[in-house]
């Protein structure tokens, strides 16, 4: 069992870690989360459970329901288009500010580092699992390095909070599409680089925004994909986690 000695810093942990489950679809549309049943899957006490779901719960992320506990939230497709929409926007900011503000040199060793392990994927040529999982976490990697950049703490938090910054659509491609879509991804991300390397504000941003507003266009495949994964059972959530008892102090 975790340390409960920093309440503050274990919550936050908590919920960027059911956080990162519910946007990479490990935690599908609609499943049923509970104290208990996180708590255990977390090794965790529920005190960090409760709260983190309350935030989450905030974020639109999870629906809470009386005596019940929460479910994830599933969203319709014009919700899905909203969000994208306003991602791209966020995102773009986001690159315009850190091309603006310099400080490249202080990010460039975590920026260099994603573009070169995504290289390798592509030059393996293996869109399997695995791979997708290494891209997702890179990509996500990549773009916190940009709004950390920004130096904007407000916006950084909206993009944290965004559903859909992981790239659940990966989880739908076959194996062949996913290679081709680390490569267009790939691509995109040295524009960027560049642009926000050289000081281009506005070449940043138009960059930035045309690449997140790429799953647009396949928000029905990531709808569906969403459905698809809400079918799967993750272990320590099913409806036999039912809620019983307080926590420990």
């Amino acid at each position: 069992m975790q340390s409960r000695s920093a309440p503050s810093s274990n919550t936050e942990a908590v919920t960027k870690r059911l956080r990162h489950l519910i946007m990479t679809g490990d935690i599908s549309p609609g499943d049923r989360l509970t104290e208990v049943g996180l708590a255990k899957l977390l090794d965790v006490s529920r005190t960090p459970v409760r709260l983190a779901l309350a935030r989450l719960e905030q974020e639109d992320l999870v629906q809470g329901e009386p005596h019940r506990g929460f479910r994830v939230r599933r969203f319709t497709i014009e919700e899905m288009r909203e969000i994208i929409e306003v991602r791209a926007t966020l995102e773009g900011m986001s690159a315009r500010l850190a091309a603006e503000r310099g400080g490249f040199q202080q990010y460039e060793d975590e920026m260099m580092q994603c573009i070169a392990i995504v290289d390798g994927l592509i030059a393996k040529g293996d869109g399997g699992e695995s791979s997708r999982n290494v891209f997702i976490e890179v990509n996500v990697r990549f773009h916190a390095a940009i709004a950390s950049m920004a130096g904007n703490s407000v916006l950084t938090r909206r993009l944290e909070q965004s559903p859909f910054r992981a790239s659940p659509l990966f989880h739908a491609f076959t194996d062949e599409e996913a290679v081709e879509g680390f490569a267009t991804s790939q691509f995109d991300h040295k524009r960027i680089v560049e642009a926000i390397r050289n000081g281009e504000g506005t070449r940043a941003e138009f960059a930035m925004r045309e690449h997140a507003l790429v799953p647009l266009g396949k928000a029905e495949l990531i709808f569906r994909n969403l459905h698809r994964l809400s079918q799967k059972t993750f272990p320590g959530l099913g409806e036999s986690h039912t809620e019983s008892g307080d926590d420990e102090s």
